[in-house]
């Protein structure tokens, strides 16, 4: 009798596992940075066993269906990849950051903008020390004789604080012309198409650091072509390079 009711009290937990195994829940949740200060969007939320997968919301929030058994990973290339088992799901998940140096990470538009301003006011104290008007490039109407300045004219034209300022100009421009493509091409977008480590992701960005010209026009996928054929490339040289030395 004893034998009996042992074998029924196995087998009923066996049949309650198994039919429990088996029920689906909805399991909702908000992800953060660990750090409590990121509402994180664009987290991938995978069920492991049935290879559903969804994104976070702008709020951080998820809902993803799952038995209690099953294996809830949370990926992101910014983030620490995290596994939860779904019976131990919390409301609140909280990411670790990876420990790449992502200095582009600060918003790039406040950057430009600091920095454009930094520029002008420079270029605008080159004038002034210099006594210039036109930044070192002056207008072909101040040789006219009826109203003109030949003086300013020769003066901006030849004079040491002209061509300083004409080298200066370039050089703003240049800068400028860089934090454009700073922008487009940068660690943070790179990393997004293909993760690698810092020491080759800079390697990488000098010796296929596109001109404004080639880039100003792009949109995410011509980015995305871009960095994909350039990292085949910049692979099948490195690995050529290697084969040589040897």
């Amino acid at each position: 009798m004893k034998f009996k009711l042992i074998i029924f009290i196995i087998f009923n937990f066996l049949f309650t596992s198994g039919l429990y195994a088996q029920i689906q829940y909805s399991y909702p949740g908000t992800i953060f940075s660990s750090d409590s200060t990121l509402l994180l969007k664009n987290i991938e939320v995978i069920n492991k066993r049935t290879k559903q997968t969804l994104y976070s919301g702008a709020d951080g929030s998820f809902h993803i269906d799952a038995n209690p058994y099953d294996s809830i990973m949370f990926v992101h290339p910014h983030w620490n990849t995290l596994t939860i088992e779904a019976y131990d799901l919390p409301e609140l998940v909280y990411l670790q950051k990876k420990a790449i140096v992502l200095e582009e990470i600060v918003i790039m538009g406040n950057t430009k903008a600091a920095r454009f301003k930094e520029l002008h006011a420079m270029k605008h104290d080159y004038n002034v020390k210099g006594g210039l008007h036109y930044s070192g490039k002056p207008p072909w109407y101040l040789l006219s004789p009826f109203g003109g300045s030949p003086i300013t004219f020769f003066y901006e034209k030849f004079s040491a604080a002209g061509k300083n300022a004409r080298r200066f100009e370039k050089f703003m421009n240049q800068e400028i012309e860089n934090m454009e493509v700073d922008q487009i091409f940068n660690k943070v977008s790179i990393y997004e198409i293909i993760p690698m480590e810092n020491d080759e992701l800079e390697k990488f960005m000098v010796e296929y650091r596109p001109d404004l010209e080639t880039a100003q026009y792009w949109t995410t996928y011509d980015l995305h072509v871009y960095v994909k054929n350039s990292y085949k490339e910049f692979k099948e040289k490195n690995s050529q390079n290697h084969i040589n030395l040897k």
